[in-house]
């Protein structure tokens, strides 16, 4: 059902856990990866580090939050003759929106960066790869958020709950194409991106992850490049033949407390 990837597509590839991804995926001896995000200089970055791995790196830029970006990316990604058979949607936002404070503006781009943005990649993804006979590999980066999420992030966990509906749906549509749709359900991680939030949202200062070490089995939040393992896990043949699968990837099992409560 699967084979291993000539070609792979990475969107959020200039920080954090896209970054981590492509990575992980030239380790794994993936020949050609394409980079893709919206800072040019950080995608030049990556792609050097990349071509000191033995890969054949391309920087492809692109806004999520711009409807025509799917076309754009894979327009760009034709013009130089490629064929990604890989495609990591690990491009996201987690700008903060609960029930009490979110407008329409930060709805509506949380669901254009975080739904439309990868349902509309891989479905240009999946037309070439039908048209050339070949299969493929998809991973979302889902989040355990879509279990319910917190209140500050309630617009967030929408968007990667149906995120996750468009995995196991998409999975269904291509299975007979051979190419495989899979979800990484990814727990909390110190990206910079993370970082950001923490600082600017939540007003903590620096080294604000020592405060919750008490509260974390590792004593600490998930590093991107743990997570971007199990992103080439799912990428690649190791996870063959599996489809329309969504693991949660943490270091507390989900669904679980100690009873009484305290």
């Amino acid at each position: 059902m699967s084979r291993a990837p000539r070609c792979a597509l990475v969107t959020g590839a200039t920080s954090g856990v896209g970054e981590a991804a492509a990575v992980a995926l030239a380790e794994a001896g993936i020949p050609r990866i394409i980079v893709s995000g919206r800072d040019a200089p950080r995608a030049e970055k990556v792609c050097a580090r990349l071509g000191g791995l033995g890969v054949e790196a391309h920087a492809v830029l692109g806004d999520l939050r711009d409807d025509a970006v799917a076309e754009a990316i894979f327009g760009e990604i034709d013009d130089r003759g490629l064929l990604a058979d890989a495609l990591v949607n690990a491009g996201g936002t987690t700008k903060r929106a609960s029930v009490l404070d979110c407008d329409a503006a930060t709805f509506d781009e949380l669901f254009a960066v975080n739904v439309r943005a990868p349902m509309l990649l891989c479905g240009r993804f999946a037309e070439r790869l039908r048209s050339a006979g070949a299969p493929g590999t998809v991973v979302n980066v889902v989040s355990l958020a879509a279990y319910g999420g917190a209140p500050a992030i309630s617009v967030y966990a929408m968007t990667k709950a149906a995120l996750a509906i468009q995995t196991r749906n998409a999975a269904a549509a291509l299975r007979n194409d051979k190419i495989r749709v899979n979800g990484l359900n990814m727990g909390w991680t110190l990206t910079p991106g993370e970082d950001d939030v923490m600082r600017d949202s939540h007003n903590y200062g620096p080294g604000w992850e020592s405060e919750f070490r008490d509260m974390l089995p590792l004593g600490r939040l998930l590093r991107p490049a743990e997570v971007g393992r199990a992103i080439r896990f799912l990428a690649t043949d190791a996870s063959a033949p599996m489809t329309g699968s969504i693991l949660d990837f943490d270091q507390v099992p989900y669904g679980i407390a100690d009873w009484p409560p305290g």
